[in-house]
């Protein structure tokens, strides 16, 4: 009876193992054995009262009146009063129940862990569902702008075909223009030495400009007389001398005398255009400093009268 119990136990040990682990967060109410009170001492069996009666053995039938005959009572066994449970029996299964509260109590912690590992993991599970979703969006943007991208990547690849395509005419127009360069770079060396003598003709005439603007001094009468004498003794050359420039002087003076202003009478200048400056060729006097002879220059055709 004893091996029965302990089965049985065992049986409702493994079904409460397996409701306990599709128990739900509840903790099961703690179930606590009854204390039975072993007895004192074993009751009395009861024996049997008296044994029961032998059958008599049937009579031979009679030829006369015969009776009946009466069906035989079995035998009845004997019925015996149920013992209590031992004092070893109940200490095994005290033993047995306390075993099964502790394992209970064992998977019922192991229920609560397992349910705040659970809500840990739910808990984690969320997060990581967010994350997810973040990291989504964040790869449809990255996507769309690996879209545009690629469109501006498609779009200068265009523009470098083009590009490409218009260097060999940039070519040839550079090439073009080094030419032109290289021809201009000859002209300019002539045109260099005519700046510098068109510089040079220009400072000279600044300078005679200012050598004119300078007062003419007055001379004694001892040059004056001298110079008269000069004069009358070269009376015969100029006269010889004024048929070759006749023709020169009395264009010159009709210029003046005509029109009341200076004319050139190589292009027919005036005004502004003649300037007078000094003859350093001719000296008038030379106290109390060389004076020079007066001469018309034109600016325009730079010719002397």
């Amino acid at each position: 009876m004893s091996d029965e119990n302990q089965g049985n136990n065992e049986q409702d040990d493994n079904e409460n193992q397996e409701e306990g682990i599709k128990r739900p967060t509840i903790p099961p109410p703690k179930i606590q054995a009854p204390k039975i009170k072993p007895p004192q001492s074993a009751p009395p069996s009861k024996g049997p009262s008296s044994p029961p009666p032998a059958p008599k053995a049937p009579s031979p039938p009679s030829m006369g009146s015969t009776p009946p005959p009466q069906p035989s009572q079995p035998a009845q066994p004997t019925v015996q009063a149920p013992s209590g449970p031992s004092q070893q029996e109940y200490d095994s299964l005290q033993s047995t129940l306390q075993q099964k509260e502790s394992k209970i109590q064992e998977l019922q912690n192991k229920i609560n862990e397992l349910n705040e590992q659970n809500s840990g993991l739910n808990s984690l599970l969320l997060e990581k569902d967010q994350k997810i979703s973040e990291l989504n969006s964040k790869l449809k943007d990255i996507e769309g702008n690996i879209q545009n991208f690629e469109n501006q990547i498609n779009q200068l690849s265009n523009e470098k075909a083009q590009l490409q395509s218009q260097i060999p005419k940039i070519q040839s127009r550079v090439n073009q223009l080094e030419q032109e360069n290289m021809s201009l770079q000859q002209e300019i060396a002539p045109l260099q030495s005519q700046l510098n003598q068109l510089q040079e003709e220009v400072a000279y005439k600044e300078r005679r400009i200012e050598e004119l603007k300078e007062p003419k001094a007055v001379m004694p009468s001892s040059l004056a007389g001298s110079n008269k004498s000069q004069s009358s003794s070269f009376g015969s050359s100029s006269s010889m001398g004024s048929t070759s420039n006749g023709s020169s002087g009395q264009s010159m003076g009709t210029s003046i005398s005509d029109t009341g202003r200076k004319t050139c009478p190589n292009c027919g200048a005036t005004a502004n255009a003649i300037k007078e400056v000094e003859d350093k060729s001719k000296i008038i006097s030379y106290i109390p400093k060389p004076t020079y002879a007066k001469k018309n220059i034109c600016t325009k055709c730079g010719f002397e009268f």
